[in-house]
């Protein structure tokens, strides 16, 4: 489950999207610079991550809270290395922000399309859902 809701019905008012971009771009840019001090201020604690192939996983594709978000994102693989994330474009849209990006692996190896659709409630990101980029 999911937890929040849409603030209103009805289109969100002037001013509160660009809040939200910007708080959306500021929690991409702490997570590019590995900042997870910065992360946890524009995050919040009981975010939700839904993963984009969560129906063809063995698990239910969700990780719960900031701490099993962290410790997926910053994993590292068996050269102790872990990709980069470049979040390149973020659209306002209705009561969410889309971020478009790659996630960049170290040499080259890897170079994945991202898109994630993000929602903020009083200053934080409380949900984060990705999408099969391909």
């Amino acid at each position: 489950m999911i937890s929040g809701s849409p603030r209103r019905s009805g289109l969100p008012a002037a001013g509160e999207l660009a809040e939200d971009v910007t708080t959306v771009r500021a929690a991409y840019r702490a997570l590019e610079a590995r900042d997870e001090q910065a992360l946890s201020r524009y995050v919040d604690p009981r975010v939700v991550w839904v993963h984009p192939l969560v129906t063809r996983l063995p698990f239910d594709g969700t990780l719960r809270g900031l701490p099993h978000i962290l410790r997926a994102a910053f994993r590292r693989n068996e050269e102790g290395t872990t990709a980069c994330l470049c979040a390149d474009t973020f659209l306002e849209m209705g009561d969410g922000v889309l971020v478009a990006g790659r996630f960049l692996g170290v040499g080259g190896k890897t170079d994945e399309p991202f898109l994630h659709e993000c929602h903020v409630r009083d200053g934080r990101i409380f949900c984060v859902r990705g999408y099969p980029a391909a």
